[in-house]
């Protein structure tokens, strides 16, 4: 399939003198042209498909199979590399949470009045995926794609509470973490002896450690491949009377109700002894 089409509605004839085209447009119509390919393609037939020299073509797929983007056969042909089904599964994970999450975000923000969020963890950050305004809703810090460190507020700490303790400690690394407020824990130890408690109690909480006057009380949620790490957190977040005060345990309720429901569509087994909110035997924080 020729490529031509899909290049002119976003850069453009292809031309290789063109001073306004950019190299990455000329490395995504090359992945695109392996993509649409029913197998590995020559570099003189991939030149041809988007419209470069065969130098330029080869200088931009040396490139792209450094980074593990497409890979040379044997017989010197190209074909899309294995680190795009890696980058590609984790999308796919990421919208399978979002999707399944959904109904039971809504539900919480709905019966609790504040603001849900469903988040996942990348490297040493938790990314909201999904996130619902409740009746009280306000300007909050973490907003749909943001991200917090896993140090600091209740999904954050929900998710790195229950990882292994090795994990957390590289993680957390020795040096102090950034502090938001005066109520943020930075030593790595104290962060440490406080994820313990978490874990004892099945939940974490956030007291103006993030934003001053709001507090968030978080959970994790397990999935069917791993029993002893969490595949993502759902908490709710709002002023501290709200969250913390005569309310919390109804509220605590909810949340571990949503926690269930959503591990459940992930396809936790409940039955096999791992429930939500409580960490399982041997693992450590």
């Amino acid at each position: 399939m020729e490529l031509h089409s899909w290049t002119a509605c976003t850069t453009g004839k292809m031309e290789e003198n063109g001073s306004q085209i950019q190299v990455i447009d000329r490395a995504v119509a090359l992945m695109r042209a392996l993509s649409d390919a029913d197998g590995p393609v020559g570099l003189r037939d991939l030149a041809r498909r988007v419209g470069l020299s065969p130098s330029t073509t080869r200088r931009i797929l040396a490139s792209l199979a450094h980074h593990g983007l497409c890979e040379q056969t044997p017989e010197g042909s190209y074909r899309l590399g294995l680190v795009l089904f890696e980058l590609g599964s984790k999308v796919e994970a990421n919208l399978d949470v979002r999707t399944r999450s959904l109904p039971a975000l809504q539900r919480l923000s709905e019966q609790s009045h504040l603001t849900a969020f469903v988040c996942i963890q990348r490297d040493d950050r938790a990314i909201a995926i999904e996130r619902v305004d409740g009746r009280y809703a306000f300007s909050l810090a973490l907003t749909v794609g943001g991200s917090l460190p896993l140090h600091a507020g209740g999904a954050s700490r929900a998710l790195l509470a229950f990882l292994p303790e090795e994990e957390i400690r590289r993680l957390l690394g020795s040096s102090p973490r950034e502090a938001f407020t005066g109520r943020t824990i930075t030593d790595p130890e104290e962060i440490v002896a406080d994820l313990r408690e978490v874990r004892e109690r099945g939940y974490a909480i956030s007291d103006e450690d993030v934003t001053p006057g709001v507090a968030a009380l978080g959970m994790p949620v397990f999935g069917h491949l791993y029993a002893d790490r969490p595949v993502a957190s759902v908490s709710i977040a709002g002023l501290v009377p709200q969250v913390l005060g005569d309310d919390r345990e109804r509220l605590l309720g909810l949340l571990r109700e949503a926690a269930e429901e959503i591990s459940r569509e992930l396809g936790h087994g409940l039955t096999e002894g791992q429930e939500p909110g409580k960490p399982s035997e041997g693992a450590a924080a």
